[in-house]
């Protein structure tokens, strides 16, 4: 019986990530720039237009600060948000790498980029 469980388990997941491959890149061309003092801007393209909330996280996934929950067309033109290095308690953010989380609501899908932001000890030097 374990067994048998462990394999539709296994069928099932592996039917969920084909389904989530075929559905392609949730975003591209995506970067963050560093400005002045403690400044950050991060760019994307979306594949395809949604209802998004476009976060900070931290390495583990954890939300530091949402940015935006807007309406966005997918297609050739970015879609760019800033971000001044704080949570959203208002506290400047630990030291360390940050990434773009991307919730799409119609299409039920969250990804999180493998680019990042990173801030130094001691905060941006500019």
């Amino acid at each position: 019986m374990t067994v048998a469980l462990l394999f539709a388990g296994t069928a099932t997941a592996i039917v969920v990530t084909q389904h989530l491959r075929d559905q392609g890149p949730v975003a591209s061309s995506i970067f963050w720039k560093t400005g002045p003092g403690q400044s950050y801007r991060v760019c994307f393209l979306l594949t395809r237009g949604d209802r998004v909330r476009v976060s900070v996280v931290d390495y583990a996934d954890r939300p530091i600060r949402e940015l935006a929950d807007t309406e966005l067309d997918g297609g050739e033109d970015p879609h760019c948000f800033a971000w001044d290095g704080r949570t959203s308690s208002g506290e400047p953010a630990a030291p360390g790498p940050y990434f773009l989380q991307l919730s799409l609501e119609r299409n039920d899908r969250t990804a999180v980029s493998g680019e990042h932001v990173t801030i130094p000890a001691g905060g941006a030097t500019g």
